[in-house]
Order: structure tokens, then sequence, then C-alpha cells
């Protein structure tokens, strides 16, 4: 299995992680009874769930984008120094961004999401150059 899809495993992993915090903090926070029910009656997040959920949105939206570059790399049979780098450097922000998110740190959390942003454009400036 090359980097670029180990990479690709391991966001999908993180998003697990993710979708479980923010479903656990649900009867963890406002009680079993209305968090495992219908929830009808809508209750306000606390701030750290409405960081979880922000992560979580935040997280599918680079995942839209990751996704894709990578399946591209892998039916290309494109698999390079840069392409590995940037799929390595995406999860890494991405893990760095949901913990730091989580922890209510501004600006670097701010700068997490920029080094996945960089790991998306590796990948991408590297299918564009060997000619996909």
């Amino acid at each position: 299995m090359t980097i670029e899809l180990q990479a690709l495993f391991g966001v999908t992993a993180m998003t697990l992680v993710l979708v479980f915090i923010q479903g656990g903090l649900a009867p963890a926070i406002n009680g079993f009874k209305w968090g495992l029910g219908p929830r009808d009656e809508p209750r306000d997040p606390t701030i750290l769930q409405g960081r979880v959920n922000r992560i979580v949105a935040n997280h599918l939206e680079g995942m839209a984008m990751f996704v894709p570059l990578i399946l591209l790399t892998h039916l290309a049979g494109i698999s390079t120094p840069l392409t590995e780098i940037g799929a390595v450097t995406f999860v890494a922000g991405r893990a760095a961004f949901a913990v730091i998110y989580m922890l209510g740190i501004p600006v670097a959390r701010s700068a997490a999401w920029a080094v996945a942003l960089t790991g998306l454009l590796m990948i991408g400036f590297e299918l564009v150059r060997v000619g996909l």
C-alpha cells in the first residue's frame, strides 16, 4: 500500500474518532436519556460540543478535496516524494487542527489548517506537473 493510501486510511480513521467524540458528547453532557433518544427537544451545544461540531464539518470539507486527489494519484499510478510528503502533511495538519481547535487555541488552529492545505496543494501540484 502506498504512503498516499495509508494517509487516506489515517484520515478516514481520524474521521471515525472525531464522529465518536462528537456523538459521545451528547449523552455525556446532556444525559443518556436525551443523548440516546430521538433528541426531539433541541439543546444548545456547550462550547466544546460546538467546537467538535465545527471540527467534524471542517474535516469533512477537507476530505472532500483530499480523497479525490489521493484516488487520482493511485489510479494514475503516481507516487512521488511530493505526493507522499503532501499526503502525510495533510494528515498531520488535520490531526493538529482537531486537537488545537478542541483546546481553543485560535492562531495555532489556523496555522494547522494551513499546514493541511499545503499538503493538498503539494499533491495537486504534483498531479499537474506529472501530467495527469
